[in-house]
C-alpha cells in the first residue's frame, strides 16, 4: 500500500549576479508543495501503513526550518 501527505511552505530568495534591471534580482518568494510518499505493508494490528500523525511529527522539523526563511544564494 502506498500513502502521502502533503505539505507546503513559502520562502523567498533573491538572484545577486543578476542585472539590475532583472525582476528577480530582487527578493522574492516562492510557495513550494511537497508530497511524501510512504510504501508498505498494511499492519494486521493498526489496519494502516503508518500514522499520518508520525509523518507530520517527522516532517514537521524539516518544514518548520524552510517555512517563512530567506535563502541567500552567495556569488
Amino acid at each position: 500500500m502506498d500513502i502521502y501527505k502533503k505539505f507546503s511552505f513559502d520562502s523567498a530568495h533573491f538572484l545577486p549576479n543578476l542585472p539590475d534591471d532583472h525582476k528577480c534580482k530582487r527578493m522574492h518568494g516562492h510557495t513550494f508543495n511537497v508530497k511524501i510518499y510512504i510504501s508498505g505493508p498494511i499492519d494486521k494490528k493498526i489496519g494502516w501503513i503508518m500514522d499520518f500523525g508520525d509523518v507530520k511529527n517527522v516532517c514537521d522539523p524539516i518544514i518548520k526550518q524552510l517555512d517563512l526563511s530567506l535563502i541567500h544564494i552567495s556569488e
